[in-house]
């Protein structure tokens, strides 16, 4: 196979992120899967293992990784050809659009049909995957009808046991937080990740519901710093909550972000996309913007579908536990247009 991705860049990445540790790992992706995410040959993955990508040997299937050091492997090895780092540029291109463009109306189609195998991942018995529905009573989120019997809408519950569609309406909100309080907080947080403290990276479920603890580790991805912003804010007596749903662009991502109650409403506060916004990434083809990462203190944007569960709960189980990452390829998204 013709090798997009050079093996020293892979390699250079290890060490420029923190690797899951051993007791939480799941080493369940192997050297085809891997290599397919990074672009590369599969002969090139053994480069990986031999400069100290955790793993494990097995006699018939060969070295196994974890799917979250495999998609970090990806993000920092700056070439901006793996498919996590094509990812990233994808859905953060909006930040660069004009301002106006992140609040204005955006008609969407959602769907949601998860992956519960992926090629090369042994899970052994096929789970039944249930997925979180949209929450389509939140503010600046309005359902539209579907007329075309191959979509399928969400059942009013929760969670369910089958894919859906779901056309829907998103409009945002050009606010601030006003209450000095959240300044310091938020500000702690931002810079941690702006500074390299805390490498903002892909984190699994397990140390998302041990926010704590990934934060100690130095690893933080958006449901972390959400819930770490919330529980500080929280601390100081404010009204606050992490809310978990869909980043949409050119297909959907799962995203968190924190919201305060103020004025009345419930203001988001998105401290992963301000750093994004503050740092920039030229590397992924994320444009520095200072406006955007002003605008992630209390505004809401066009591309956010927040889902229905509390504690930024997970939006994919396999039978009852929170599903892999690899899951949400299944999730799609495209602009609206009704016929």
């Amino acid at each position: 196979m013709s090798t997009a991705v050079a093996p020293g860049l892979l390699t250079g990445a290890i060490g420029r992120f923190v690797q899951v540790p051993r007791d939480v790992a799941r080493y369940e992706t192997d050297v085809r899967t891997a290599a397919s995410a990074l672009r590369t040959a599969p002969e090139d993955i053994a480069a990986l293992a031999a400069a100290g990508l955790s793993h494990v040997d097995d006699p018939v299937r060969g070295p196994l990784f974890d799917y979250d050091d495999i998609m970090n492997t990806g993000m920092f090895s700056g070439t901006g050809q793996t498919v996590p780092e094509l990812g990233l540029r994808f859905l953060m291109r909006f930040a660069a659009s004009p301002k106006e463009s992140w609040y204005s109306p955006k008609d969407w189609l959602v769907g949601v049909a998860p992956a519960a195998r992926l090629d090369g991942i042994d899970d052994g018995d096929t789970p039944t995957v249930r997925v979180r529905v949209p929450d389509l009573a939140a503010e600046g989120v309005e359902a539209l009808p579907l007329n075309d019997s191959a979509h399928t809408p969400p059942y009013a519950d929760e969670i369910q046991d089958r894919p859906y569609h779901v056309a829907v309406r998103l409009t945002g909100a050009a606010r601030t937080v006003r209450d000095r309080r959240v300044i310091g907080v938020w500000t702690d947080i931002v810079d941690a990740l702006t500074a390299g403290v805390v490498t903002y990276q892909t984190v699994p479920e397990v140390l998302r519901a041990d926010h704590r603890r990934a934060w100690r580790l130095g690893m933080a991805d958006c449901i972390v710093a959400a819930k770490l912003l919330a529980e500080h804010l929280t601390t100081l007596g404010l009204n606050a909550r992490v809310r978990r749903g869909y980043l949409l662009g050119l297909f959907g991502s799962d995203h968190a972000w924190c919201e305060l109650e103020e004025d009345g409403v419930w203001k988001p506060l998105d401290p992963v996309f301000a750093f994004v916004g503050a740092k920039g990434d030229p590397a992924r083809g994320v444009a520095k913007s200072p406006e955007f990462a002003a605008a992630c203190f209390g505004g809401r944007f066009n591309r956010l579908l927040p889902c229905v569960g509390e504690d930024a709960a997970p939006l994919v189980y396999f039978d009852e536990d929170a599903a892999p990452y690899w899951s949400m390829v299944g999730i799609s998204a495209k602009p609206w247009r009704r016929s």
